[in-house]
C-alpha cells in the first residue's frame, strides 16, 4: 500500500479491526488467568460504542467539588459527554479540522452487564446509561459496559500539544503516532485494564506502520507514569516550568517508546 504524508482512510483498517478483536480476546484470558475479571478490547465503530467512550471520557476526565449538587454536576458532566462523543465521532470519521491529515482509531474495553460480573456492579452504580452497549440478539452478543478507552493518532503532530515527537528523524508522519485519552472507570482499575487497551492500541499502530509510539503525561502524575514506564515508555523532552504557567496549566512530559515491527 502506498504510503501518503496526509494519512487516509483505507481498507487495512478494516483488516486490522477483524485482527483486533480475536488477538485481544485471546490476550486478555492469559491476563485473567490469576481471577481477574473478564474484559475484551475492539475498535470502536458504531455511534453507540463512540458514545460510549464519549461519556467514559466525561466521566474520568470532569470532576466536582463536594458543595455542588448532584442535578448540577449530572447535568454538566451530560454535557461534557455530548461534547466528548461529538468530538471522537468528528476525529475517527475523519471531519475534524485539526486532525485531518491524522489517522485516528478509537479503542474500548468492555465488561459483561451481568450480576455475575463484579466490575459491572462497581461501574454500573456510578456511570451514565449511555456507557452501557445494549445486547444484540442478530450478532449474539449480550450487553456490556464500556469500562476503558483510549485513541491512537497516527500522524506526526498531535493538535493541541506542544510537545512533538523527535522520532523518527525522516518526516514520514504515519511512522509516528501518539495515544490520547486514556481513561479507565474508577470500579475497572487495577484490573490491568489500562496495560491492556495500550498493548492492543501498540499492536494495531505497528499494523499501520507505526515505528514510534508517544505518550503526553502530566509531570506530577505518578501512577500515569508508573504504568508507561512498566510498558516500556521512556521520557524524550519536558515542558518548563514557566512554559507551563504561561498555558496556565500543570507541566508535561512527553515519553516515547520504539514499537517492534
Amino acid at each position: 500500500m502506498q504510503q501518503l504524508s496526509v494519512l487516509q482512510r483505507c481498507p487495512l483498517e478494516q483488516h486490522c479491526r477483524q485482527r483486533s478483536s480475536r488477538h485481544i480476546c485471546q490476550a486478555v484470558q492469559e491476563l485473567n488467568s490469576q481471577g481477574q475479571v473478564q474484559f475484551s478490547i475492539r475498535q470502536a465503530s458504531s455511534p453507540a460504542e463512540l458514545r460510549a467512550a464519549g461519556y467514559l471520557r466525561a466521566h474520568s476526565f470532569y470532576h466536582y467539588p463536594p458543595d455542588r449538587s448532584e442535578y448540577s454536576a449530572r447535568m454538566h458532566r451530560r454535557m461534557k459527554g455530548d461534547a466528548e462523543w461529538e468530538s471522537v465521532t468528528r476525529k475517527v470519521n475523519g471531519t475534524e479540522p485539526d486532525y485531518k491529515v491524522m489517522r485516528i482509531l478509537c479503542l474500548i474495553a468492555t465488561v459483561p452487564d451481568e450480576p455475575g460480573c463484579p466490575v459491572a456492579a462497581a461501574v454500573g452504580s456510578d456511570m451514565e446509561l449511555s456507557t452501557k452497549l445494549p445486547a444484540d440478539a442478530a450478532a449474539g452478543s449480550a450487553a456490556q459496559l464500556v469500562v476503558g478507552s483510549l485513541d491512537i493518532n497516527q500522524g506526526a503532530v498531535l493538535p493541541a500539544e506542544e510537545l512533538v515527537g523527535r522520532q523518527p528523524q525522516e518526516a514520514q508522519a504515519q511512522r509516528r503516532a501518539y495515544l490520547s485519552n486514556i481513561c479507565v472507570a474508577a470500579g475497572a482499575r487495577r484490573q490491568g485494564i489500562a496495560g491492556a487497551l495500550m498493548a492492543e492500541a501498540e499492536r494495531v499502530a505497528a499494523g499501520l506502520g507505526v515505528e514510534h509510539m508517544y505518550v503526553h503525561v502530566v509531570h506530577d502524575n505518578a501512577a500515569a507514569q508508573q504504568l508507561y514506564s512498566s510498558m516500556g515508555y521512556e521520557q524524550e523532552t519536558e515542558e518548563t516550568e514557566g512554559f507551563a504557567r504561561a498555558l496556565r496549566r500543570p507541566r508535561r512530559l512527553l515519553l516515547h517508546k520504539q514499537l517492534r515491527s
